[in-house]
Formats: C-alpha cells, sequence, structure tokens
C-alpha cells in the first residue's frame, strides 16, 4: 500500500512539474473527454510533427483495443457485430484533430498539444449519419417517382447509389462506438439504417421481374414536333405498372409511334383537325412484332387549327393506351 501511495504521489508531481512547462488551461485535454498528445522542441514544426505521430499511435492503440466493425447478414437483417481485439486499419480522421502551441522562453522550447475531443467528435459523426440517411431517405422518394412515372431503370439506378451510400457507414458507426456514444443510440442509428437497407432491397427485387417499355414517339404538329404524345402515353400506362426507359436496347419491349395532324375544315368559327397514328410493338431481343395497328381521331377548338389538333392529341394519347394495354395484355 505505501509502495502505490508513493507511487502514485510521484505521478502527482511528475505531472504538476510538466503542466508547468505549458499552460495550466492544457491540463483539461489531459482528461478522459479527450485523446491527446503533448510534445516539446526547439522547432515547432518538430513538435508538431512528433504530436501528430504520436496522436495517431495512441488512437490505434485504442482501435485495437476496443473492436473492429463487421457487417453481417443475420437472419436477412444487416448488423453491426463489434468484435473486440481485432485490427481496424485507419488513419486519424485529421478533421477532429486540432492544435495548440506554447512557446516557454525560459527553457527556449515550443510545446505542441495536439487532441481530439470525444464528444466534438461524436456530434460530427452523429450528423454525418444523419445527413447520410436523409440522403438514403430521399432516393427512395425520387426512386419512388421514377416508378409512379414508369421509368424503372432510373429507380432502379436510384436505389442502387442509395445502397451504396448504406456501404458508407461503418466508419460512422465505429467512430461513434469508439469516442462513447450511448449503447441504446447507436442501436436506433443501426436499426434505421437496417430498415432502409431491406427497404432499398425489396424494391429492387420488385423491380428486378416486371417488364421494360422503351417508347420511340414521333409526332408532328403542322411541321413542329409534339414532345406531349409520349409523356400522355407513358401518364397513361404508368397506372396499369408499366415501367419504361429512354434506351431501347434495355427495355423487354420497344413501342413505336408515329403520329401526325391534318387540317379539316373551318365551320362558323370552330376549327377541325384528324390526327393519324400508327402504333406498333415488338421484342427487343428477337424483332418479333407483337401487334401494329392505326387509329385516326377528330380534334375541335374554337381558337386555332393548332388548337384543335392538340384537342385531337390529347384524345388519341387515351386510345394509342388503351390499343396497347389491349394487345400486350397489361
Amino acid at each position: 500500500m505505501k509502495r502505490q501511495l508513493a507511487m502514485a504521489t510521484l505521478l502527482f508531481i511528475g505531472a504538476v512539474a510538466l503542466a508547468q512547462k505549458y499552460p495550466s488551461e492544457w491540463m483539461k485535454y489531459t482528461s478522459d473527454g479527450y485523446i491527446h498528445d503533448i510534445e516539446s522542441g526547439t522547432s515547432k514544426q518538430t513538435a508538431l510533427n512528433l504530436a501528430h505521430t504520436n496522436l495517431a499511435r495512441k488512437v490505434q492503440m485504442r482501435v485495437n483495443e476496443l473492436s473492429k466493425m463487421d457487417k453481417q447478414v443475420l437472419n436477412g437483417h444487416s448488423s453491426i457485430a463489434y468484435r473486440s481485439s481485432q485490427t481496424f486499419s485507419t488513419d486519424v480522421d485529421m478533421n477532429l484533430v486540432e492544435t495548440k502551441t506554447h512557446y516557454n522562453q525560459t527553457q527556449e522550447k515550443y510545446y505542441v498539444l495536439v487532441y481530439i475531443d470525444k464528444a466534438a467528435s461524436t456530434v460530427f459523426y452523429e450528423n454525418e449519419l444523419r445527413m447520410l440517411i436523409s440522403k438514403v431517405d430521399n432516393a427512395i422518394v425520387i426512386a419512388d417517382n421514377y416508378v409512379g412515372s414508369g421509368f424503372k431503370q432510373k429507380a432502379k439506378t436510384e436505389l442502387q447509389e442509395a445502397l451504396r451510400l448504406l456501404d458508407n457507414v461503418s466508419k460512422d458507426f465505429f467512430w461513434l462506438n469508439m469516442f462513447g456514444l450511448d449503447g441504446y443510440r447507436i442501436q436506433d442509428y443501426l436499426s434505421q439504417v437496417n430498415d432502409r437497407e431491406q427497404t432499398i432491397k425489396q424494391k429492387l427485387a420488385d423491380l428486378e421481374y416486371s417488364t421494360i417499355y422503351c417508347i420511340i414517339c414521333e409526332a408532328d404538329l403542322f411541321g413542329k414536333k409534339y414532345v406531349k404524345l409520349a409523356n400522355e402515353v407513358k401518364g397513361n400506362l404508368s397506372a396499369s405498372g408499366c415501367n419504361f426507359v429512354d434506351v431501347p436496347a434495355k427495355a423487354d419491349i420497344i413501342i413505336r409511334i408515329q403520329a401526325s395532324a391534318r387540317r379539316y375544315n373551318e365551320y362558323h368559327g370552330a376549327y377541325f383537325t384528324y390526327i393519324d397514328a400508327v402504333v406498333a410493338a415488338e421484342k427487343t431481343v428477337t424483332r418479333q412484332r407483337i401487334f401494329e395497328d392505326e387509329l385516326q381521331i377528330k380534334g375541335a377548338h374554337t381558337l386555332s387549327y393548332d388548337e384543335a389538333a392538340r384537342d385531337g392529341y390529347k384524345q388519341i394519347s387515351k386510345e394509342i393506351s388503351k390499343l396497347i394495354m389491349e394487345n400486350i395484355k397489361l
């Protein structure tokens, strides 16, 4: 007991003596709330380099003592398991390291303090994790909107990118664990990540087995392109669960629409036009023709032939959608 007391006294005296060489306010950084290193030298840069090197070693030692984060799949759900006595290969995140310097005129030495504030670092990585979860949520919303518009491939791309984002959470969870975030809060974040991961995987699975369509549409309105026809047809078919891509090679079925407007007559201030359309569908790989048909719709308006043609296009878009659904058996 006497020997232990004597050792404790010597350590205390040594700490007091060392503290006198640099500002007393530095003592707080030697508490458990910080990971720190203090070095001295005749050159500030030399002392700084040594302090950074030793701080990195201390962090690596703590990493070795704590755990290695490992992502496993348990019963279909990803889980973060902390394995003790294993190495987590990483460098110190220099964004978290802060520095203080002091010059002792009596000794003609520079003293350098480098430290990581555990509480501030925890806040940093919590914010990183929250932003990542927010990005994933936003990606899921965007993907759902793509699906609602019939763009399956765009939805898949968005979801796959969100899944890649979730693959980057290991570092955040590791440091939160290392800096001492409450286990219940870590588990809550883990549950949020797991829920989103399973949601994305399910959505990707649902998209994998549905038919993909590509609509190639050429619509003419008295010498001008009428681009709304393709969008109106896609909108009508999306309600039946159709998914669309813009590149024909990525589609299972290609739907081709050729349409044009022609003036009919004007009678007592009313303008009349006809919209003529040819609609065909074929399988992308085999080029097998599924069907081909022609449609004709009369449009009318009191303002002009152009408005009458737009009225006709709006009507024929519904008829084209109906024709496609009947022949492809959506």
